[in-house]
């Protein structure tokens, strides 16, 4: 059990479910898979209607292969999901169908938290198509929206509209809470708050989801001013190389379930063993800080690193410095140079893939990386093939807030709950 003082007696927290919908496609398979093959899925334009191509290459999801459960319910409750809000409960089904969760009855132990940003949540899309059908209806104002305002709405005082769909489609009456933010960090803060609250007793399984949402031309203006984003996604261009010029732009949702060990019902794919997410005055303060707390509350010493891995010149110097002097010249990888930064669901992404890793043994390439920056002394990237794990690994996965001026920086480690990867009959090595 971990050492950190204050906390020896705390539960064992597992993941026993993932769920991923990337450029890549539906699932964390085909997105690892496409690491270990070097693809990208970069392009440019399609954001906002007709318009010339943007000066930023983005990887997009492709929308027709997300579904929308059946039923009335979900019928009515669909005329209110925008695309968030089906990308969340698309990855949230697929966790908890690899956990063995139906999510047919009501579960009072199980809870949610999002990792969410204000363009993507609320009643923002709501709001606008109720007054214009009230301005027809013969119903009184009170009645109209008794009628018509869905559960997940402020009448029941839940802070995440995307959070009530996804405990529609779980079953779990437990907290349903979010984590706000626009950029990577929020994810590890959205596991932190999971792991505190199954830490406590208060519930016995967290689903935890992250949904990115496709940026508008004025989002990406905006990242872009604060700091300058990536106007290439070709060799070179990748995490850690000499030759990187900026964050690559991508898209996707990600839902992680943790579960009290004691109390699991699904297989357990991996023990979260420590995650912490935290603000300081400067950014590398915040990164050297939540490293030293993670390790601490951790207490194992990690094998491999799956980095943020931003692509900005300024932050992967800063995650850099913040690690290797922490840990020595891990193994590194990184997904932003085959699908980009997708910030509220990234760091639960790059979680996703670290736990398909310690189940696969190997660790996938960084994407479009060609030459490693010699600046960044002592980092070992993974260049071009996969790289094999070696007994009982051990991942650290770290994220970043993205801009000049973000002072958010999370970290996490999760562990193999077996000594090897499988063979082809299953059993471990």
């Amino acid at each position: 059990m971990p050492s950190e003082p204050g906390r020896r007696d705390r539960p064992d927290i597992v993941v026993t479910g993932i769920g991923v919908i990337s450029p890549a496609g539906i699932g964390v398979a085909p997105l690892w898979e496409a690491m270990a093959a070097g693809k990208t899925f970069f392009g440019t334009g399609g954001h906002d209607g007709p318009a010339p191509a943007l000066p930023w290459p983005s990887a997009c999801v492709d929308t027709t292969e997300i579904g929308w459960p059946a039923g009335r319910d979900w019928a009515n409750a669909g005329k209110y999901a925008n695309q968030s809000a089906r990308w969340a409960v698309a990855v949230a089904l697929q966790a908890l169908e690899q956990a063995g969760i139906t999510g047919d009855t009501e579960d009072v132990r199980g809870g949610t938290v999002m990792a969410v940003g204000s363009s993507s949540d609320e009643l923002s899309d709501v709001i606008p198509q109720l007054a214009s059908r009230h301005r027809r209806d013969p119903r009184p104002l009170a009645k109209f929206l008794h009628d018509e305002v869905p559960d997940y709405s402020y009448i029941r005082g839940i802070p995440s509209q995307l959070g009530q769909f996804v405990s529609m489609a779980s079953g779990f009456r437990g907290s349903n809470v979010a984590a706000y933010g626009e950029a990577a960090a929020g994810g590890t803060g959205a596991l932190a708050l999971a792991a505190r609250l199954l830490e406590s007793g208060e519930l016995d399984r967290m689903l935890v989801v992250g949904v990115g949402a496709p940026l508008t031309t004025t989002a990406m203006a905006a990242f872009d001013q604060d700091e300058p984003l990536g106007t290439r996604a070709t060799a070179g261009a990748g995490p850690f190389d000499a030759e990187r010029s900026g964050t690559l732009l991508g898209q996707g949702a990600a839902a992680v379930l943790l579960e009290r060990a004691d109390t699991a019902r699904g297989t357990a794919r991996a023990r979260l063993a420590g995650c912490e997410v935290l603000v300081a005055t400067v950014l590398t303060d915040s990164a050297r800080l939540v490293v030293d707390s993670v390790l601490a509350a951790a207490d194992t010493t990690p094998t491999v690193w799956w980095a943020h891995g931003a692509g900005s010149a300024r932050l992967d110097r800063v995650e850099t410095e913040a690690v290797v002097p922490r840990v020595g010249g891990l193994p590194v990888t990184g997904s932003k140079g085959t699908i980009g930064n997708a910030f509220e669901c990234s760091a639960l992404i790059d979680t996703a893939l670290a736990v398909e890793s310690l189940g696969r043994g190997e660790l996938p390439p960084v994407g479009l990386l060609r030459r490693p920056d010699p600046v960044l002394g002592g980092l070992d990237p993974v260049v071009g093939e996969n790289r094999p794990l070696g007994p009982a690994p051990t991942a650290l996965i770290t994220a970043f807030n993205h801009g000049r001026h973000s002072t958010a920086a999370g970290a996490l480690v999760v562990t193999a709950t077996h000594e090897g990867p499988a063979d082809e009959g299953g059993a471990r090595t």
